[in-house]
């Protein structure tokens, strides 16, 4: 009788630890480790903007984009970008949520988000409107590069972005992404 108890304990005991294995696995297979850095990049970025830090906004934003708004503002007059939220008062990040992430290739992450934003002009919220922002590996880390409002995940191709964004993954981030295609080969 206690070697009956003893073998049912065993078995239940092997289910368990296998069902944490496959829930593991699975987690482990569902998000690589660039995916789930460049979601967290994204978090602190849009966390950033819907306080209205505008510095910590900026220190997570590309170079290369800052450079663009920079230059438009010298063309135009104005900051009038995606990702310059500090130059369009009339709109106000409050809350977000994250939809779904798909790495367009090494060092490159699409993040699709749902947006609720205050909108001064009509003195109303605007509930989950979907953008995607492009993350690319840079500096040691992921940045901001580019907003896509009203977009979804789907209508982001991985061909417009490699070619759409020349340089934005800096050349030790590819390096690094070789080496390590070429362990897993």
């Amino acid at each position: 009788m206690i070697a009956a108890w003893v073998l049912l304990a065993a078995a239940a005991s092997t289910t368990v630890d296998r069902e944490s294995e496959a829930g593991v696995q699975s987690m482990v297979q569902e998000e690589s480790a660039d995916v789930f850095l460049a979601k967290a990049t994204l978090q602190q970025y849009l966390s950033r903007v819907a306080r209205q830090d505008w510095d910590g906004a900026r220190r997570l934003t590309h170079p290369k984009t800052l450079a663009v708004i920079r230059d438009l503002k010298k063309r135009v007059g104005s900051e009038r970008h995606n990702l310059a939220p500090w130059a369009n008062r009339e709109v106000q990040l409050k809350t977000f949520r994250f939809v779904d992430a798909r790495q367009i290739a090494p060092g490159i992450v699409a993040v699709q988000v749902g947006e609720d934003t205050f909108r001064a002009e009509e003195q109303g919220m605007s509930v989950d409107d979907a953008a995607v922002y492009l993350l690319f590996k840079s500096r040691g880390g992921f940045l901001i590069g580019d907003k896509k409002a009203d977009a979804q995940l789907a209508d982001v191709s991985d061909q417009s972005v490699r070619i759409g964004y020349p340089g934005y993954v800096d050349l030790q981030a590819q390096a690094q992404a070789r080496r390590e295609a070429s362990l897993h080969r």
